[in-house]
């Protein structure tokens, strides 16, 4: 006989893919008219942009555009110059299963590029990079929390979980214009753009969240063709948006990424103010994640009083929400930049900002690596490009998880610098740290019961009580168990409160 189980479904989030793919890239190809010719290649660097993201089926499409930008010395002016080649892509994931209720988050990390000048017009580019993806589905686990049966007894434990309540993913547009005024020069060129969006506030209500952040706009540009000059802006452009997540309520721990998708810059101006402004248009995309607390009640074990009794366990594992740390990290250091000395730096700006996690000592502590990019020049008044990598360590706070998943996000805010001597930048890199810790834990539950009804429980009937001296720490459960006896009857029929024996006593076991 199998008896019924009462049942409660949980929603988590689960991971259902993740995969990497490599993405060769091969050019030969001309500057355009408009470009002086190279004398010498200070950067060469692909920027891959995601446009789109979609899960059909088993199938997961990304599409996007590689972008090649090449920094480059002018052959007669000796100043910087860019230029910049577009590759459209299209990579494919087959995924094992056919998620519902997913979204798809993804990041490009450049691999190699060999960039090699072959005349002062034309390039030979050979290099790679990866696209890996994430997908992340809302699935319903279910857990038995009773069995139904007079014979049965049944052993319950409440267990803390973070049940998923919203999970979304939404594009928006964020347009601004900012406005040079006398302070800066007009622009000729755009040499070099940067873009880093922060989410600064996130406020839930039943079933949409209200986001606001800043877009750090970092542009150089040349302000005469014929000099070579160059100025730097830096703008912060603010964003608020309204997401739509089905199941969020304003209980719910929230987490929202924002990732630029593609941007546009155009100058513009009237006739007096030529290219004294910027328009900037952003596309982005918010991910969305919300959690609820609760606590659910799983049967951890079972007898029966009347048969023995074949159960079958499930091991699930679950995510409990422990805290949500975000914090400022702020590294200070100093990089040698080389024999050829500097003088004057044109630009300073990051491109990889990687960190992960731990727990040591009780302590969460994030560490992770930042490469700074540096185009200057050097004692002759040359301009040079070098880069250096600048590890950091941040303690996060306090944490006495014994298992913690730890989902750690890094961001560089800002990077300021100061000359110390001819050789040497002392820098200040701020970055933006999130690393929300969950306690990892496996629910042991019971999935199936049945009686084996040949074999009937053993009782001595002759006796309305049974002695029995229990040992040190021992469970009241397992003894009933022994007895097939109700755990309850014993607990009454000792007075006791607590399931464990704290000290060897004599018991009454009633044989009811």
């Amino acid at each position: 006989m199998e008896y019924v189980l009462s049942k409660k479904e949980l929603s988590v989030g689960e991971t259902v893919f993740e995969g990497c793919i490599e993405q060769p890239i091969d050019l030969d190809f001309s500057l355009p008219d408009y470009c002086p010719d190279i004398q010498r290649i200070l950067k060469c660097r692909v920027y891959p942009k995601i446009y789109t993201r979609n899960i059909s089926g088993d199938r997961l499409d990304i599409e996007g555009t590689a972008i090649v930008k090449i920094l480059y010395l002018d052959a007669i002016k000796k100043s910087v110059r860019s230029s910049e080649h577009s590759v459209p892509f299209t990579s494919s994931f087959n995924m094992k299963t056919t998620p519902q209720n997913a979204v798809a988050t993804s990041a490009v990390k450049p691999e190699y590029l060999n960039c090699r000048a072959l005349s002062p017009r034309r390039l030979d580019i050979h290099g790679a990079f990866s696209i890996c993806a994430t997908v992340i589905s809302k699935c319903e686990k279910e857990f038995a929390e009773g069995i139904d049966g007079d014979d049965v007894q049944v052993k319950t434990t409440q267990i803390p979980v973070s049940a998923l309540c919203g999970l979304g993913q939404q594009q928006f547009t964020v347009e601004d214009s900012i406005v040079l005024g006398s302070s800066k020069p007009p622009i000729e060129a755009v040499l070099r753009t940067d873009m880093q969006p922060i989410v600064s506030d996130i406020k839930a209500i039943t079933n949409k969240l209200m986001i606001k952040g800043d877009i750090g706009v970092k542009v150089l540009y040349m302000t005469d063709l014929d000099t070579g000059n160059t100025e730097v802006l830096e703008y912060t452009m603010p964003f608020s948006q309204i997401l739509d997540v089905d199941g969020v309520t304003d209980s719910c721990a929230c987490d929202v990424t924002a990732e630029i998708l593609t941007y546009e810059i155009h100058t513009g101006g009237d006739a007096q103010e030529k290219n004294q402004s910027i328009d900037v248009e952003v596309k982005m995309v918010a991910t969305s994640v919300a959690y609820s607390e609760e606590e659910i009640t799983v049967v951890s074990d079972a007898y029966s009083t009347m048969y023995d009794l074949d159960l079958v366990f499930n091991q699930t594992p679950v995510n409990s929400l422990a805290s949500q740390p975000k914090e400022t990290c702020i590294t200070k250091t100093t990089v040698e930049i080389g024999t050829e000395g500097i003088t004057k730096v044109i630009d300073l700006w990051n491109e990889q900002c990687t960190a992960t996690a731990m727990v040591e000592e009780g302590q969460l502590m994030a560490k992770g690596k930042v490469n700074v990019c540096v185009l200057a020049e050097d004692r002759e008044g040359t301009p040079f490009y070098t880069e250096r990598i600048v590890d950091f360590t941040y303690p996060m706070g306090h944490c006495d998880i014994a298992q913690p998943v730890v989902q750690t996000a890094a961001a560089v805010s800002s990077i300021s610098y100061r000359l110390n001597g001819t050789d040497n930048l002392d820098l200040r890199i701020e970055i933006k740290l999130s690393a929300p810790v969950f306690d990892s834990k496996v629910i042991r539950c019971v999935s199936q019961a049945t009686a084996n009804e040949e074999h009937l429980r053993q009782r001595d009937h002759q006796s309305a009580l049974t002695l029995y001296y229990a040992g040190d720490g021992e469970s009241l459960w397992s003894i009933a168990r022994e007895y097939a006896v109700s755990c309850d009857a014993v607990m009454a029929e000792n007075d006791l409160t607590d399931d464990t024996v704290l000290q060897g006593r004599m018991l009454l076991i009633p044989n009811i």
